[in-house]
């Protein structure tokens, strides 16, 4: 018995660490939407797309991924894009110099009709509109986290949609439909954070 609870009062500390780290990351989270706006007046666009990576990588912290996702202990975070972006660089910098959930990251360009059974993450771009219902029927059901950053995408069933307010805030929209469909755990705090987007059918 007290064995137990002694095991019961080490899980406790951690428990509480833990917590203290995701609030610490959604407390900065918050800061970056708040911050672009005076930077986006002092500077045009040019903080919008390093911000937006920024976000990305953010947005791991606050969802879980199921080990089977993962060939192994050491296998990479796979990050695939698909069209052409303005964030690709800061994508590449994301991948050379980051890691998530402990691991090495991956990215890969890839075409839309690619097979992204191994991607772990998907950003769609804009010119991917076309497409954008193949791509996820292709990826539904599977844990996999898509993000866009386009007008629509949210609605349509992407995961995460970054958008950019009239005052030059990056905030983002979750698909309700896709959250409730999701092979993936959500944390509830990225949840409160974000605006809800119905699916097309308005659920």
């Amino acid at each position: 018995m007290a064995g137990r609870a002694g095991r019961i009062g080490n899980r406790a500390p951690r428990a509480a660490a833990r917590l203290v780290v995701a609030a610490r990351v959604l407390a900065a989270l918050l800061m970056f939407a708040g911050t672009l706006r005076a930077a986006h007046a002092a500077t045009g666009d040019e903080l919008e797309y390093p911000v937006k990576a920024e976000f990305i990588e953010r947005f791991t912290h606050f969802i879980d991924w199921p080990q089977s996702a993962f060939a192994g202990p050491d296998a990479p975070f796979i990050l695939c894009v698909i069209g052409e972006t303005p964030l690709g660089p800061y994508l590449d910098r994301l991948a050379q110099y980051r890691r998530i959930k402990g691991r090495a990251v991956q990215l890969r360009r890839v075409k839309a009709n690619a097979d992204l059974s191994q991607c772990h993450l998907v950003f769609i771009a804009a010119d991917e509109r076309a497409h954008l219902k193949q791509i996820l029927a292709r990826v539904e059901g599977r844990p996999i986290v898509t993000v866009a950053d386009s007008e629509g995408f949210g609605r349509a069933g992407v995961l995460i949609n970054l958008n950019l307010d009239a005052e030059g805030r990056v905030g983002f929209e979750i698909s309700s439909a896709s959250a409730k469909h999701t092979a993936l755990t959500l944390n509830a705090q990225l949840l409160k954070l974000s605006r809800l987007s119905p699916g097309e059918d308005g659920r």
